[in-house]
C-alpha cells in the first residue's frame, strides 16, 4: 500500500466548520475547535470531541466539515465526514472519515481565538453613523462647528449594554446578548485586551454580518465584522490572540 505524504501531525490543533447535514437540517455557524489524536496517513483520523461553552459537542455521524489543520510549517484543509463517535476511557472522540487530502492553502481569514469574556457594547444609530461619516470626511474651517458636531456625538456613547464574548478575531467578534440586533447595524464594542495581567481597554466599529436566536434562552448570537479598523488596532487585537492561544497551550502542558 503507497502511503501519502504525512503533512499533519498527531497534536495538530484543528477547526470545523459544518458543511452538509446528513438529514438536511440547518448547518451550524459556529466554528468548532478540536485536535488530531491519530491519522492513519490515508483516509482516517481520530480527533477530540469539540468542547465549546464547556459542554462536549457531539457531532452527527455521517454529516461533513471543513477541516483546517494548523501543523507546525503550514495550514492545511480537508473535507471529512464524522464516520463514528465514541468514548475511550474519559476521552470523546470522533473518528472522520477524509473526502479530500489534506492540501497547503494560504488562509486569508484571522485566527479565531474561542474565548468566554465580558465586554459591552451599543447599538449606533443611522443618525450617529451618518454624523460619523460626515466628520470623517470633511474640514471645517470653523472650529466652534466641529466642536458643536463633536459634542453632539459624545451624546450618541451613553446606552452601553452588557454582552459575553464568545470568539474574537483581528477580522471581528461574536458575543452572545440579551437585544436583538439585526444584520446590517453597526455596533461599538468594547473590550478588555489583557496582557500579563495589564488590561489595554479597545474599542472598535463593528457591523452585524448575522445572527442566531439560542435555543431555550431569550439570547441570540451576534457575528461581526470590524469596520474601518486602523492597522495598529487590528494588530493589538491579533496580538491578543496570538498571545492567549501561547497561555493555554503552557498552561495544558504543565
Amino acid at each position: 500500500m503507497i502511503m501519502q505524504k504525512v503533512v499533519i501531525n498527531v497534536g495538530d490543533k484543528i477547526e470545523l466548520t459544518h458543511v452538509r447535514s446528513a438529514t438536511r437540517r440547518k448547518l451550524e455557524e459556529h466554528t468548532y475547535t478540536s485536535q488530531l489524536l491519530e491519522y492513519d496517513g490515508l483516509r482516517t483520523a481520530k480527533i477530540s470531541m469539540p468542547i465549546s461553552g464547556g459542554k462536549i459537542i457531539p457531532l452527527e455521524v455521517n454529516d461533513e466539515y471543513a477541516l483546517c489543520f494548523f501543523s507546525s510549517s503550514a495550514l492545511y484543509r480537508c473535507r471529512a465526514r464524522v464516520i463514528e463517535r465514541r468514548r475511550e476511557e474519559n476521552v470523546y472522540v470522533l473518528m472522520m472519515e477524509f473526502m479530500s487530502l489534506p492540501k497547503k492553502y494560504q488562509r486569508r481569514q484571522f485566527y479565531r481565538l474561542d474565548c468566554t469574556l465580558s465586554v459591552r457594547y451599543r447599538v449606533i444609530s443611522d443618525e450617529e453613523k451618518t454624523l460619523r461619516d460626515f466628520l470623517a470626511t470633511n474640514q471645517f474651517e470653523d472650529p466652534a462647528l466641529e466642536e458643536a458636531y463633536e459634542k453632539k456625538l459624545d451624546e450618541f456613547s451613553r446606552d452601553w449594554q452588557d454582552a459575553l464574548m464568545t470568539d474574537i478575531s483581528g477580522g471581528g467578534v461574536r458575543f452572545q446578548c440579551q437585544q436583538i440586533v439585526e444584520p446590517g447595524v453597526f455596533v461599538e464594542i468594547a473590550i478588555p485586551l489583557t496582557f500579563d495581567a495589564k488590561n489595554i481597554p479597545f474599542k472598535g466599529i463593528a457591523k452585524v454580518v448575522s445572527r442566531v436566536d439560542l435555543p431555550g434562552e431569550n439570547i441570540s448570537e451576534e457575528r461581526c465584522e470590524f469596520e474601518d479598523i486602523s492597522k495598529q488596532d487590528r494588530e493589538l487585537i491579533v496580538k491578543y490572540v496570538f498571545e492567549e492561544q501561547k497561555r493555554r497551550l503552557r498552561k495544558e502542558s504543565n
